[in-house]
């Protein structure tokens, strides 16, 4: 049964705006970092997940400004800030129910639903000792909230080399689960069980039914992107990777029907990069070539694509508009976000619903000490930013 969480006194709090807007010096477009505290390293949501709610007027964002990292949220008219957790430990994997005023997080080893009108916070299921658990996914009705879990095993080695300690904790092959859970109380239920690293959770904001999970590892060596049908348990596979060839940092359209991923062939060091949109059936592959395989894509429609851009040549916000003759126009350069490599701030751009504007994080003013959040406008006439031409060597 779910529980309610008593929140602290500071649930609720209002804070001043902190926002200072700005003119990019290379693209001319309006920047507004939304959050200057020096002492907080505040972040939105994770590029796959809904941070706008109330209409589009305000933002969620992750703050550890209170000691611990709590979720606040953004007024975008005024620039106020108000503190919506006040929990006794961090919260971490914040999403949002895509039709509900709920934001769905772990709080320590709780799956946590806020609702963002009253604040109160109802505790929904306890992971199991010796497991992670992924970002959660509120169904498009509102029902349930699902998860990944996998177990830990104590594999070391993360923050000195990524990509090793991922190759080994896949080859290890954790006993994982997705599991959903009712937002109003009651016993899980779990759909997938497999001895393989099982991540990353995404919901279709359309279809209450259809779930994206991920098998994790190094992208070269698993078909990644999975869909689950949670009527059925049916599970299959989406856009799968012959040799030579990796895909991740899948997300749904807004449509949810539609996939959207990036990848490349050959080498990491002498990558054909690309990204693309798949129907969640497996149909109507589309791919077109990226500037470079390190970034993140996201869009709501196949009209307006936004990526990171790439630390090598790159460190900005990149606008793909669709030319109506089955590709893309030469990518526009939006704002410089100054990521400089994995060690940095990871800018994870996401479009707002109504394509007006890109968010993203950076350390771009803290020196490379903490992170900020930024919201930059898009212009109606993308004519007049500057083209982007190729990476720089």
């Amino acid at each position: 049964m779910a529980d309610e969480l008593r929140q602290g006194p500071n649930a609720g709090r209002t804070l001043p705006p902190e926002r200072e807007r700005y003119a990019d010096p290379e693209t001319g477009a309006r920047v507004t970092r939304v959050t200057n505290d020096s002492d907080a390293d505040s972040r939105h949501l994770y590029f796959t997940e809904p941070g706008w709610y109330d209409g589009g007027r305000k933002l969620l964002v992750r703050s550890d400004r209170d000691g611990t990292q709590q979720l606040y949220s953004i007024a975008l008219e005024s620039g106020e800030i108000t503190q919506l957790t006040d929990l006794p430990a961090a919260i971490s994997g914040v999403t949002r129910v895509a039709t509900q005023p709920t934001a769905l997080f772990w709080c320590d080893t709780r799956l946590v639903a806020l609702d963002l009108e009253s604040l109160e916070a109802t505790s929904l299921y306890e992971r199991p000792d010796g497991y992670a658990g992924s970002i959660a996914a509120g169904t498009a009705d509102g029902e349930r909230a699902v998860v990944a879990l996998s177990a830990e095993l104590g594999i070391e080695g993360r923050d000195e080399d990524r990509e090793q300690w991922i190759a080994d904790r896949m080859d290890a092959g954790p006993h994982s689960m997705v599991l959903s859970v009712p937002l109003e109380g009651g016993e899980p239920t779990v759909h997938v069980e497999a001895d393989r690293w099982l991540n990353h959770v995404n919901a279709s904001p359309t279809w209450p039914e259809l779930v994206t999970y991920c098998e994790e590892g190094t992208w070269e060596d698993v078909d990644r992107i999975r869909v689950l049908n949670l009527e059925t348990d049916e599970t299959w596979s989406v856009r799968p990777t012959d040799e030579d060839e990796a895909v991740g940092h899948e997300y749904w359209l807004a449509d949810g029907e539609t996939i959207g991923y990036h990848g490349w062939r050959g080498s990491r060091d002498d990558p054909a990069a690309f990204f693309g949109h798949v129907r969640y059936d497996d149909t109507d592959r589309r791919e077109w070539p990226a500037p470079d395989i390190y970034t993140h894509f996201h869009s709501n429609s196949r009209e307006l694509v936004v990526g990171d851009g790439t630390y090598r040549g790159a460190p900005f916000d990149l606008l793909w508009e669709w030319d109506d003759t089955g590709g893309y126009r030469t990518p526009r350069k939006l704002a410089s976000h100054g990521w400089s490599g994995d060690d940095d701030v990871h800018p994870h751009s996401r479009l707002s619903p109504d394509g007006n504007s890109v968010v993203f994080d950076s350390s771009r003013a803290r020196d490379g000490d903490g992170s900020d959040v930024y919201l930059v406008d898009v212009p109606a006439d993308l004519d007049e930013l500057p083209r982007f031409d190729g990476v720089a060597e």
